[in-house]
């Protein structure tokens, strides 16, 4: 049994959104990411040994859509996988349409472009996987965990076995062969207190391998956890303290953007257009900025 690392490729570029095969005698996808991507999933299962239809089951962290639009679209070809999702999502993959009128307000006519056609799961095989819920793939054994902090609908994967943790976007956004872990925090659900206990419940799992949607898999997990938690907690101060400033929205922005051009100075503009690609900066600080928002009296503390 094996653990595949395949890059969709999206907007033709690497190393922005991966989708985790999992082989065995269930194979099964985590994050199968957006319809407009599936042919390069298709190619990365081929180099693999397998097909779309040979696949079992898919494991969504969460149902943003770089994560999980593909679903509807995998399941109108093969209807008898089995989907596994937080009890918060499960309703947004079975009638998408409220999320699709949220995110067009996000992304408007760039939407087919970047996701690709967003279809319905049929209900009967959407599983809501409970915190610290079992999943059974055969010879493999998978955990779910509540890890709210990203998003209220967001589940972390564990696989005691071989020591895998599927986290999403729990531990932020990371290029193969940097160190460097950048805060993914677009708006709406952006929690800073439960998202530490969920980095305290991905360290306590003590995996041996993050295996991170934005991008790939990396096996210095307690260094990455440690390092995200700190630069999260720089990036959420900062725009604290631009919200305190009463300075105007783009100026704040353009803060943020400074301080992560400053993080990302060793770095080529084509490594830094992928960090901004995987998290746009102006989406985390508006995440953030709807966080502090709502716990306002700590604004001038």
């Amino acid at each position: 049994m094996h653990i595949h690392t395949i890059d969709n490729m999206h907007l033709g570029r690497q190393h922005v959104i991966a989708t985790f095969l999992l082989t065995g005698t269930e194979p099964a996808l985590v994050d199968p990411g957006p319809a407009s991507t599936l042919p390069a999933l298709e190619a990365g299962l081929a180099m693999h040994g397998h097909t779309l239809g040979d696949i079992r089951h898919i494991l969504l962290t969460h149902i943003h859509l770089d994560h999980a639009a593909a679903t509807g679209a995998i399941l109108a070809r093969y209807p008898n996988i089995r989907v596994y999702v937080h009890e918060r999502g499960a309703p947004h993959l079975i009638d998408p349409k409220r999320l699709l009128n949220s995110a067009r307000q996000l992304y408007g006519a760039l939407m087919a472009t970047l996701w690709g056609d967003i279809l319905p799961v049929p209900p009967q095989q959407v599983a809501i996987v409970p915190h610290g819920g079992a999943i059974d793939l055969g010879a493999r054994h998978i955990s779910a965990y509540d890890a709210p902090g990203h998003a209220k609908h967001h589940l972390v994967y564990f696989e005691a076995a071989s020591g895998a943790a599927f986290v999403g976007d729990n531990t932020g956004v990371r290029l193969p062969s940097f160190d460097y872990v950048r805060p993914a925090t677009p708006p709406p659900d952006i929690d800073l207190e439960q998202w530490q206990k969920t980095l305290d419940l991905i360290a306590n799992l003590n995996p041996q391998t993050l295996y991170l949607t934005h991008f790939g898999a990396y096996h210095d997990a307690q260094r990455h956890i440690a390092e995200y938690r700190e630069r999260l907690l720089r990036w959420s101060e900062q725009v604290r303290q631009g919200l305190a400033s009463g300075a105007d929205e783009a100026t704040q922005i353009a803060q943020l953007r400074d301080l992560a051009e400053r993080e990302l100075s060793t770095m080529s503009a084509s490594e830094r257009d992928l960090h901004q690609q995987a998290s746009p900066g102006e989406q985390s600080w508006a995440g953030l900025a709807r966080y502090w928002r709502k716990h306002g009296d700590t604004l001038t503390s």
